[in-house]
């Protein structure tokens, strides 16, 4: 059966939004009033929709393509590295995930200081989602947003149930498919298809195709423009990172009022058609001012300069600017929060890219393996079991060997050399290290060997030899 309709879930199009500052989708006694938005095409919408399918062709590309031997991006949690174009980061580079978590945030704090909320309506995935999807896909079925709302408010048809019935499964396929993306960023493109196939073999995958997948639909077919009021906390803490100098989405007061009519005597440029609420994906007034609700995906500018072209009148009444620009004071784009956030994101930027450009291929760590210290062989000699871990980050295969340098008495057994790990591999080579009693010094004493590949890579690597002390 077809999910509940608008009217009959107890939000019907007629229920009227609370008075003063209440969201729009907010009605008396709590009811959640439902949205059509109006869809009008102008130079902001043709250049966000562009905007929107590069996204979310960097969203949904990533996991089924390979640089390499590896998917472009992918989160290998059981492997415990990622491979994002190229660059493959193990679980010993914690500290460029760092640097990259820093550079998100100084970013975000930059272009919302900068340009307001416009992360949201052009670049956040919920609505790029919704508004280059979802939307398009219930306006081919469902018609315009007058037809829409009709169709929610009248009886049940077996035209209608049609409709809804093909509404709803579309959106079954769409979430399905990002599901199914979102699935292969952390299994890869075969084992997403084998956890599809094959449930019972990957439990885990599973369950997040079929997570994913539903919350997608509930989002799709019900929550929609909530996520972003009553969710998302981004909306709630941007004022604490704009000022009178942002660039946002504003209505041009001292040029709009008062509202009139054409023709009215002493009004403003607005004739208050309400042209930009009827296109808010969020059913915000921006007249209003600065608001929570304003994602700034910039339709009610298109509408509004379509109203002002058809009237004659100068374009611009709804526009990107800042607040002192519609007082009419000076703004400021250079200003310190700028600086201190730019100077963020140069910093983190800069670190990670020195970090990433010193980072060697090759990785080399020593430990003890597990069970007693040392043994004691004949001869009154010693000998220390040790495992030489080698982490591969390149894309060729290498193969190693490991020599002893120093002390001079230091005798080596490996028995797996030449070892050779696999690109992208993490592998132990077993190393047993053999020394008179009377070389060690005390209880413990510092050797030293040399890994070498065969080509432009040779690393000493140093470990302690435990030797119990002399007889």
């Amino acid at each position: 059966m077809p999910l509940p309709t608008p009217h009959e879930a107890g939000r019907t199009p007629e229920s009227p939004a609370l008075p003063s500052e209440a969201p729009k989708t907010i009605g008396r006694g709590g009811r959640r009033v439902w949205l059509y938005p109006e869809w009008f095409r102008g130079r902001m919408l043709t250049l966000r929709t562009i905007v929107h399918w590069v996204f979310l062709a960097m969203l949904l590309i990533g996991p089924w393509i390979n640089i390499g031997a590896h998917p472009a991006i992918r989160i290998d949690i059981v492997g415990r590295r990622i491979h994002f174009w190229g660059l493959h980061l193990f679980a010993t580079d914690g500290s460029y995930l760092l640097f990259l978590f820093g550079f998100v945030v100084f970013a975000v704090f930059l272009f919302t200081a900068l340009f307001g909320r416009v992360w949201c309506g052009w670049a956040c995935p919920q609505t790029v989602f919704i508004e280059s999807l979802v939307r398009p896909i219930e306006r081919l079925i469902e018609g315009s947003a007058h037809e829409r709302r009709k169709l929610d408010a009248a009886p049940w048809t077996i035209g209608k149930i049609a409709r809804k019935l093909a509404k709803y499964a579309s959106y079954v396929v769409i979430a399905g498919m990002i599901g199914t993306t979102f699935t292969a960023y952390f299994l890869g493109h075969e084992g997403t298809f084998e956890a599809q196939l094959h449930p019972s073999r990957h439990p885990a995958g599973t369950f997040t195709f079929l997570f994913v997948t539903g919350l997608l639909v509930f989002d799709f077919a019900y929550f929609r423009e909530q996520v972003c009021l009553v969710v998302c906390p981004y909306g709630r803490f941007q004022s604490a990172l704009t000022d009178r100098h942002s660039l946002m989405v504003l209505y041009d007061d001292p040029r709009g009022e008062p509202r009139g009519k054409k023709g009215t005597q002493g009004a403003g440029d607005c004739v208050d058609c309400n042209r930009c609420v009827q296109v808010c994906p969020t059913g915000t007034d921006i007249r209003r001012g600065v608001t929570m609700e304003c994602t700034q995906c910039m339709a009610c500018i298109d509408a509004c300069d379509d109203v002002m072209g058809k009237l004659h009148r100068p374009l611009g009444l709804i526009k990107i600017t800042s607040e002192n620009a519609v007082a009419r004071t000076p703004t400021h784009v250079v200003r310190p929060r700028v600086i201190v956030y730019a100077v963020g994101v140069a910093a983190v930027m800069l670190a990670f890219t020195v970090g990433v450009l010193r980072r060697s291929d090759i990785e080399l760590n020593m430990s003890r393996q597990v069970g007693a210290p040392f043994i004691q062989l004949e001869g009154d000699r010693l000998q220390n079991s040790m495992n030489l871990r080698i982490a591969n980050k390149g894309d060729v295969a290498r193969t190693f060997t490991v020599a002893p340098v120093d002390p001079p008495e230091l005798e080596l057994i490996a028995p797996m050399s030449p070892f050779t790990v696999s690109p992208g591999a993490v592998d132990h080579m077993p190393v047993f290290l053999v020394l008179p009693r009377t070389a060690v010094v005390g209880r413990k004493q510092t050797v030293r060997l040399m890994v070498d590949d065969g080509a432009e890579f040779s690393q000493e690597v140093s470990t302690e030899f435990l030797g119990g002390g002399a007889k």
